[in-house]
């Protein structure tokens, strides 16, 4: 049996797909096996993902129609022959040692069902931002953040299936561009979940993500989550009607959210010590995700009414005060937004020279759009 079954979804991801496979091609845990599913592209990942498997008989290629990442990820799943299954995005890049370190904390801890990684972020073509620093590393309380929001970047998670049992194990199509977060919520309920110190994995940001195409469907599920999540766990925090904000942001919508924040930090001295310090992070997180969604949509009053109203201006950047205060708020949020990716470029440092094993990893993915380069050419003569 295959040690480790890594699923990779594939939607039209050829500019980032060779790195990718190149990155788990590399990697010192050599007993994998690669579930490369192609939902249906159009922009020559086939021909990618079927030189891959030429150069390296462990990726295993499905090529079907397109039925939309939850069905992939499922389909993924069924195909999986191992106890332990990893995720990877077609866009990002694993570290030679992501799943032997993972591996090994699997076996440190009889407990753990699932576990993450911290991850640097690939944020222009050749550069990469650092890591952030840990986080809510004592046990339990991951699952608590997973109250809130998605308490682990979904491409760095392993999966150990027998300590979660397959019922559990499944994406829930009820939950469109937030799966991750419903499935995280749920398994935390069987099994420890928690994240490395440690990153493992750079995480590509880009106009074409999912993430990025996909917010508003997004949104409105997380909120929908969000809610169930209030009413099982924390019921006095319920029925404030916050959901409404995902779809029509206005007075109601920004009164509910800053109730609920309030009746949140109301609740926060009430939680046992152990939770506390994931609670008010869970909180916060809360709070830059409402108050970004009302930026994002222009509505910088109602930005400025919901952290006014939820008497949270604590949580917000000194500069980000000052504009919301006056007529200037959309120039003056793009100057704070610009100095942030200015601050972000300063820290950040090329590809080439941070990420670890670039070049084994570059010549693999070379070698991969060489035989699909070959591959082509003979198919056109």
């Amino acid at each position: 049996m295959t040690r480790i079954s890594v699923i990779l979804p594939v939607y039209n991801a050829h500019p980032y797909l060779s790195v990718c496979l190149g990155s788990l091609l590399e990697q010192t845990q050599r007993d994998i096996r690669v579930i490369a599913i192609d939902d249906g592209s159009t922009d020559g990942s086939d021909r990618v993902l079927a030189a891959a498997a030429e150069v390296d008989a462990r990726v295993c290629v499905v090529s079907r129609e397109n039925r939309g990442l939850i069905a992939t990820l499922n389909e993924g799943l069924g195909l999986a022959d191992s106890d332990m299954v990893a995720r990877m995005d077609a866009d990002d890049i694993a570290f030679p040692d992501r799943f032997a370190a993972q591996l090994e904390a699997f076996a440190a801890r009889r407990d753990l069902g699932v576990l993450g990684t911290n991850f640097t972020t690939i944020f222009a073509p050749a550069r990469m931002a650092p890591s952030a620093a840990p986080m809510l590393t004592a046990p339990g309380e991951r699952a608590i953040l997973g109250r809130f929001c998605t308490p682990l970047r979904h491409p760095t998670v392993m999966f150990r299936r027998a300590s979660l049992g397959a019922e559990d194990l499944v994406y829930d199509p009820a939950y469109p561009d937030a799966e991750d977060f419903d499935l995280f919520r749920r398994l935390a309920r069987r099994s420890a979940i928690a994240e490395t110190g440690t990153p493992h994995l750079a995480y590509r940001l880009h106009a074409g993500s999912v993430s990025a195409t996909r917010v508003s469907q997004m949104v409105q599920t997380h909120l929908r989550i969000l809610e169930e999540n209030l009413t099982r766990y924390y019921p006095q925090a319920a029925g404030t009607g916050v959901e409404r904000i995902g779809v029509l942001a206005d007075g109601a919508a920004v009164d509910a959210a800053a109730d609920l924040i309030r009746r949140l930090d109301g609740l926060a001295l009430r939680q046992p010590d152990a939770e506390r310090a994931a609670f008010e992070t869970g909180v916060n997180t809360t709070v830059h995700f409402l108050f970004a969604l009302l930026c994002r949509v222009g509505e910088y009053g109602l930005a400025h009414d919901f952290i006014d109203r939820a008497d949270r201006w604590r949580s917000i950047r000194r500069r980000e005060r000052a504009v919301l205060q006056t007529r200037l708020a959309p120039a003056g949020m793009a100057m704070s937004e610009w100095l942030v990716d200015l601050q972000r470029w300063r820290n950040s440092r090329l590809l080439a020279q941070d990420l670890p094993g670039y070049a084994e990893i570059m010549a693999k993915a070379r070698m991969i759009e060489r035989v699909a380069g070959q591959t082509q050419a003979r198919h056109a003569g």
